[in-house]
């Protein structure tokens, strides 16, 4: 079995579509019947050697490219610090945008879409490829790659999407098309693009910025669908999502998702529908279970959301950011004293405890995971974490098992459910998949407790019935 087979028959591959650009389109990539984009491998056994291997090298999941590490130290060693959580810094800050409306109008902060503008306002880049809305739908896809060449259009692809997308042809359009680009990603998509850069001179050249978003973990097509069809908007029927619609009145954590579609339009609050739990990984792509990066270490700069306890009661949201690059540092430094961001001195450690909960299973959870792996001869892409179980109590175990285990039923049961046409089938095995979930998170001793409880007060039921008989 070949590396790259090795890669997408183990569920490793994240449908970033890097190889595709690498290879000249040997290898394809398309949305399988999950949701998920993956490397179509019908002709995988006909591709030539180089091909192949140009497609090995760029792929985020294969071991035969530089990791985090190594690009860290080689990008950003010189002038930055190095912590094991969240890779190489310069500096580090905690805030929001405060000039125009790039906070109301953005995810938390705003701070991704400012630095965007900014770059191309100071003509620093020409270009910008990020996710944006699909505004002709021709196959039920409503998020793409795409290059904004204006604030505007730069601003129109603001906000989180949390959806499948694939780099494959905006990569192509930037190879096609001189210029210099900023690109927008998730960790493993960045460092599918350094991959590339390291082979294809003409992507090295025109690439001059990456901006990473700090990522917990990929969803397929299905979680955007599933919230349709809650709200009543039957899968394929879905037109617009907004996953983070802020909330006046509520917590910067606690945000409202809008749908439209079938004649329907809603806005409610994300936790009020089933699967919205990201630590339950429903629709989570295989792949992110063999992650080890949260902070976009590759990154020129890194923006996630800032939950800690402190800004989270502000409902207009909060950034983290994590800068690598000299140059974006001078930048938001002269912003900073314009009052133009409101930003303010952070740690590692502090940037560290607002994900903490993502770096916790990127840390221990795949330790463990890497260990299950190694138990079952498995093959698995090499990791910066070390196999380990031995100083994991039971229940993480558990817990670490029982996401994996959501993961890949959610897909299952969901598929099941739209064959039939039964959101019933999918509710039923999801709520029993999250009752599961939340048994194991429950200490042993209040487990015990309460079947304890539940044997008595059938035994004092049973005995009350007695006692009426035998008056």
């Amino acid at each position: 079995m070949n590396h790259m087979r090795q890669v997408i028959d183990g569920g490793y591959c994240i449908g970033c579509g890097a190889c595709d650009c690498a290879s000249d389109g040997a290898i394809s990539i398309a949305m399988d019947e999950s949701g998920m984009y993956q490397a179509d491998v019908a002709f995988l056994n006909m591709l030539s050697d180089d091909a192949l291997n140009k497609a090995l090298a760029v792929c985020p999941f294969s071991n035969d490219g530089p990791n985090e590490d190594a690009f860290g130290k080689g990008l950003f060693g010189r002038d930055c610090s190095h912590d094991p959580q969240i890779g190489y810094y310069k500096d580090l800050y905690i805030g929001y945008v405060a000039e125009d409306d790039f906070r109301v109008k953005g995810t938390s902060g705003g701070v991704i879409t400012w630095v965007l503008t900014e770059l191309l306002k100071k003509r620093e880049i020409d270009a910008v490829a990020h996710v944006k809305k699909v505004e002709a739908q021709d196959d039920g896809i409503l998020f793409r790659y795409g290059i904004s060449r204006t604030a505007d259009e730069i601003m129109a692809g603001a906000k989180s999407r949390y959806y499948p997308i694939e780099m494959s042809d905006v990569l192509k359009q930037i190879k096609s098309t001189p210029g210099r680009y900023a690109v927008v990603g998730l960790p493993c998509f960045i460092k599918a693009v350094r991959r590339l850069a390291e082979i294809d001179p003409v992507i090295k050249e025109r690439i001059v910025y990456t901006v990473g978003l700090v990522c917990g973990h990929l969803k397929s097509k299905a979680f955007a669908d599933c919230f349709g069809w809650q709200a009543g908007i039957p899968p394929g029927q879905l037109e617009e999502i907004d996953f983070r619609v802020k909330l006046p009145d509520r917590t910067a954590g606690d945000y409202g998702v809008y749908l439209r579609g079938a004649g329907k339009e809603i806005t409610k609050p994300t936790r009020e529908f089933l699967g919205s739990n990201w630590g339950h990984n429903f629709f989570r792509y295989p792949a992110c279970d063999f992650c080890d990066d949260v902070f976009a270490e590759t990154a020129d700069i890194v923006i996630g959301d800032a939950w800690l306890p402190e800004y989270e009661k502000d409902p207009n949201g909060n950034s983290v950011i994590v800068l690598r690059n000299k140059e974006l540092g001078v930048l938001v430094k002269a912003a900073c004293e314009e009052k133009r961001l409101v930003f303010v001195d952070s740690t590692a450690d502090q940037i560290a405890d607002s994900q903490s909960g993502g770096l916790r299973d990127r840390r221990e959870g795949l330790a463990y995971r890497l260990c299950l792996g190694e138990k079952g001869k498995k093959w698995m892409p090499l990791k910066r974490v070390v196999a380990e179980s031995k100083h994991i109590n039971k229940r993480r175990k558990k817990i670490y098992q029982i996401r994996s285990k959501i993961g890949l039923q959610s897909h299952r049961v969901w598929q099941v459910a739209v064959q039939k046409k039964e959101y019933s089938h999918f509710e039923k095995g999801a709520k029993t998949l999250e009752r599961i979930y939340q048994w194991s998170y429950r200490p042993f001793v209040d487990r015990v407790r309460g079947r304890l409880e539940r044997i008595k007060a059938h035994a004092e039921n049973v005995f009350g019935v007695w006692r009426k008989v035998n008056r």
